[in-house]
């Protein structure tokens, strides 16, 4: 069943109309391009780790029986990491960039969305950039350690992809995946502080394909609700599987992060998340 538009808010539509939206994608937009989702990652490291010699086959039992425990990954992905030392960038390299995935209709719909006033993706690939790199060569694209021209691009109300966790195709640069990388960025990095508060203060932020279970958005989640009141600022809005969750957690989420749930069918791959950005772009 295809998206009904009549489900997007009136609030949304007034703000992507007004250029007062972004986009916040998660791992969920890249899994149909065949790349992995956490649980997913977490076990390739594992592989990886055991081929190397770097973990024996008991501890390897070990690792599994965490890693199907969603509230163990942030834990998990700091021991491997830590295991895998010089072999991790390869490791990175070898899973996001050398496979060559390639953007997704979902990808190319958010380049359509041309009232964006910026995307923020917590992936490490360059789907993202490569769907909008087809249509303009010169869209900016940041990391988290380029808080200056982030914040230039606010200032300046210009388009810009923001890679708030690191990228793939410059590993040397830093990838951010344990808890410490998290609490550092969110906590310590004061120009990083001020420029999500810019964003999530000023901007209406639609997450799409980000599971509310991720760890990373967990520790977003819990930053902004130390810093900010949840019912001051705009709303934000969070395609989610219908099925995922319930009247009670949808209420949470709004009086605790002012985030509104809008429901979308998980089948195939939530093709109607792709709907839900075409809907949007007519508005």
């Amino acid at each position: 069943m295809a998206f009904d538009p009549a489900r997007i808010p009136q609030s949304l539509k007034d703000a992507y109309k007004n250029r007062v939206c972004g986009m916040y994608v998660g791992a969920g937009a890249s899994k149909p391009a065949g790349l992995p989702m956490w649980s997913g990652m977490l076990l390739a490291m594992l592989e990886r780790a055991v081929a190397e010699h770097l973990v024996d086959a008991k501890t390897a039992e070990e690792y599994k029986r965490l890693i199907a425990n969603p509230s163990k990954n942030l834990m998990v992905a700091s021991a491997l990491k830590e295991v895998l030392g010089r072999y991790f960038d390869d490791f990175i390299r070898t899973t996001f960039v050398a496979p060559k995935p390639k953007p997704t209709a979902l990808h190319h719909g958010f380049v359509k969305l041309s009232n964006l006033q910026f995307v923020i993706t917590t992936n490490y690939d360059a789907l993202i950039e490569r769907a909008y790199q087809a249509v303009d060569p010169d869209v900016v694209v940041c990391t988290f350690r380029d808080v200056g021209a982030t914040q230039n691009s606010l200032s300046k109300r210009e388009f810009f992809i923001l890679k708030a966790h690191g990228d793939a195709t410059k590993v040397g640069n830093g990838i951010v995946m344990t808890d410490a990388d998290y609490r550092e960025l969110l906590y310590s990095q004061r120009a990083y502080q001020a420029m999500l508060a810019t964003m999530f203060t000023m901007y209406t932020m639609v997450f799409a394909g980000a599971s509310m279970v991720d760890p990373e958005l967990q520790l977003l989640l819990g930053y902004i609700s130390d810093v900010f009141l949840p019912t001051s600022g705009p709303q934000h809005y969070a395609l989610m599987g219908d099925e995922d969750m319930g009247d009670v957690e949808r209420s949470r989420w709004r009086k605790d992060f002012n985030i509104h749930i809008i429901p979308v069918d998980k089948a195939n791959d939530y093709a109607e998340v792709t709907e839900f950005i075409d809907a949007l772009r007519k508005v």
